[in-house]
């Protein structure tokens, strides 16, 4: 394999790994095993990669990682209520919530779920027969779902390549280049801005900050990958 094969070899591998973290720690109420993913050295050498041109945004989102990790040992417990409370407020309720976790309600003039955006979501994850659990009941443009889509065309585009078929990663890639202009890039803005100006402020403003960044960054590493 070439050096530039080698490279390549990483970086789709890494797309790959942090699609899959960035689902996990959107898709449900924190868990141990999670964070402690969240944490270690891989995903630390994964963002340095993805992120080296942005160096002062991948100090900002490893060093709320890091003190998580240390309050972790300290009072595992304690640090864990606190994230599922934190969780809990911003993407269940039971109020309002201050960062609503679904494209149609940003996209949408009504604000509601099961809008026009989430169908052409669904048209979407169709055509790779990509289903969520819940289907139909479960509206399907959450953000943990949309990155779960990404995260499954990023291991098959994955796939392709460690088989040598280029051509069928390609077309992977390009599917989530349309994906990412024709949705998630759309509304993430103003949902990590939500977030940010939510009561709270200990991991998740900082995780949609950082997923808000690496899409963008993932967005151009696609346009590089299709180039070569």
């Amino acid at each position: 394999m070439s050096q530039q094969n080698d490279a390549v070899a990483i970086l789709i591998a890494n797309r790959s790994y942090l699609y899959r973290l960035l689902q996990r720690i959107f898709g449900g109420e924190p868990q141990m095993e999670v964070l402690k993913i969240a944490t270690d050295s891989h995903t630390e050498e994964a963002l340095k990669l993805l992120l080296q041109e942005d160096e002062h945004l991948f100090e900002e989102a490893f060093k709320v990682l890091e003190q998580v990790a240390l309050a972790l040992q300290d009072k595992p417990e304690q640090i864990l209520d606190k994230l599922n409370s934190e969780y809990t407020y911003l993407f269940i309720g039971p109020n309002a919530l201050p960062a609503p976790p679904w494209e149609s309600v940003y996209l949408s003039k009504e604000k509601a779920l099961f809008q026009e955006s989430t169908l052409r979501v669904r048209q979407a994850y169709l055509k790779y027969k990509f289903l969520p659990a819940n289907y139909p009941r479960e509206a399907d443009d959450h953000l943990a779902l949309e990155l779960d889509f990404m995260a499954h065309l990023s291991q098959i585009a994955q796939e392709h390549f460690e088989n040598g078929q280029i051509e069928e990663m390609k077309e992977i890639l390009a599917d989530q280049k349309a994906f990412l202009n024709d949705h998630i890039l759309l509304w993430i803005d103003d949902f990590a801005k939500d977030i940010q100006k939510s009561k709270t402020h200990y991991l998740y403003p900082a995780m949609a900050e950082l997923t808000r960044h690496y899409l963008k960054i993932d967005a151009a590493l696609i346009e590089e990958l299709l180039e070569l």
